[in-house]
């Protein structure tokens, strides 16, 4: 969608909502984004499925917001046919590791205890909040769908710039996660990284945003991003944590290790500016960690 065409859309369709400036946003995969006066975010989703899954954020997002310890988006603009959406920008920078390396070390902790407050909270709500208006209640992928996707679509990527010895411990990896067994479900937001954690200038944690891939799955699907801040901050968060069972420290190594495997395929478009060398090194460490 051309930039011009979107705000003539958003003007059309929310007359009410007055802007000058508007900044284009094309990075993520599921939604369009607006930036409007660096004061407001319109979303509106790229294709019929995130639709669907667009109003389901809808409602998580007005069963969460009153019992939330940390801000989340409240859209004050919504389209008749729930296509898109604009809420005012919630204060704060993204919780990248050099950020959060600045902080106060009493700010580092309140922000990891905050996040341990706010997944318990979000963990805890029932699968129904998600159900879509089709009836569907957005799953998450199994290890046997996500292991089909790395020999299917990012394997061949990975073998182009991974060392073969290196490639057969991923290979070994994938194969284990295959056989995975279900774990325990919960409602979890799927994407829980620095990009959706906010933190204030104060050090205080600002809001979590970017709830579209809200699904019912394992719980420690949104600890994995937490091993990027060090195993003792990952620990200090799940102190915090009202479901933690045995497992799920655990679980959520091999889902970071998942996630390092698949920025190698991203190749230049990977997150955090995860160059494949560097992915490898951090890679060597936990695989060792899992038994690789």
């Amino acid at each position: 969608m051309a930039l011009q065409e979107f705000v003539s859309r958003v003007r059309d369709t929310f007359p009410r909502l007055v802007f000058a400036k508007a900044e284009f946003n094309d990075y993520g995969e599921d939604n369009v984004v607006l930036v409007l006066d660096r004061e407001w975010i319109v979303r509106a989703p790229r294709t019929p499925e995130y639709l669907w899954r667009f109003a389901a954020e809808l409602a998580l997002l007005e069963a969460l917001r009153p019992v939330s310890p940390v801000a989340v988006p409240s859209y004050e603009f919504v389209a008749p046919d729930r296509g898109m959406g604009a809420y005012r920008m919630i204060a704060g920078t993204e919780l990248t590791p050099p950020v959060f390396a600045l902080l106060e070390p009493q700010a580092q902790r309140s922000a990891l205890i905050a996040l341990g407050h706010f997944l318990s909270v979000l963990h805890g709500l029932p699968e129904e909040t998600i159900r879509q208006p089709d009836g569907l209640i957005q799953r998450r992928w199994s290890g046997e769908q996500y292991a089909a996707r790395y020999r299917g679509m990012r394997r061949p990527k990975i073998a182009r710039v991974t060392p073969q010895a290196m490639l057969q411990r991923f290979d070994a990896f994938h194969a284990a996660l295959e056989t995975e067994e279900a774990s325990v479900s919960r409602l979890v937001h799927d994407d829980l990284t620095e990009d959706h954690i906010l933190v204030r200038v104060d050090g205080a944690l600002g809001g979590i945003i970017d709830f579209s891939d809200a699904a019912i799955g394992d719980p420690a699907a949104d600890f994995a991003w937490f091993w990027r801040l060090g195993e003792a901050n990952l620990d200090l968060a799940l102190a915090h944590y009202r479901w933690a069972d045995p497992g799920l420290k655990t679980r959520s190594q091999w889902n970071y290790a998942r996630f390092l495997i698949n920025q190698i395929a991203y190749g230049d478009k990977a997150k955090w500016n995860l160059s494949p060398d560097r992915a490898l090194v951090e890679l060597d460490g936990h695989l060792k960690q899992l038994g690789f």
